[in-house]
């Protein structure tokens, strides 16, 4: 597990405005999606995403262009991606990228050069920075009302 501080993910005029449990807790959920996107090639699945079943047989069923792992189920017979339903599904780029750019976005730096350390278009890295953001709003949401 990463063994990072909240300085090490937030820009120091947003840091010095947070108390010292906001910081924890922005700190945790960046290290839980990091660790994540690691597992990812590990996944299980309890339900298939495509038709329910509890305790479906998936198979390994190729791989994306982008290199995610596809898996079918041996009850629909349909394909899908490892990482259905998380942060990286239905995008192109790869893992690594998406690491690159939540540690990016956490230390405050432009989309400019955001987009030039990950090596994608200006217009790339603003929607996986909007997809990000989005799913942190619905993670925060939905640990709100399950406490």
């Amino acid at each position: 597990m990463l063994m990072n501080t909240s300085s090490d993910f937030l820009v120091p005029s947003i840091d010095e405005k947070l108390c010292a449990y906001q910081k924890n807790r922005i700190s945790q959920m960046i290290r839980d999606y990091l660790e994540i996107n690691q597992q990812m090639d590990h996944f299980h699945f309890e339900y298939c995403p495509k038709c329910g079943q509890h305790h479906p047989v998936l198979v390994k069923a190729g791989k994306t262009k982008a290199g995610k792992q596809m898996l079918k189920c041996n009850s629909c017979k349909k394909r899908f991606v490892c990482d259905h339903g998380q942060l990286t599904y239905y995008s192109h780029q790869p893992q690594s990228k998406w690491n690159d750019l939540i540690i990016e976005t956490q230390n405050g730096n432009s989309l400019l050069h955001t987009a030039a350390k990950i090596d994608v278009h200006e217009s790339t890295a603003f929607r996986m920075r909007h997809k990000y953001l989005h799913f942190i709003e619905d993670m925060e949401c939905l640990i709100c009302t399950t406490s």
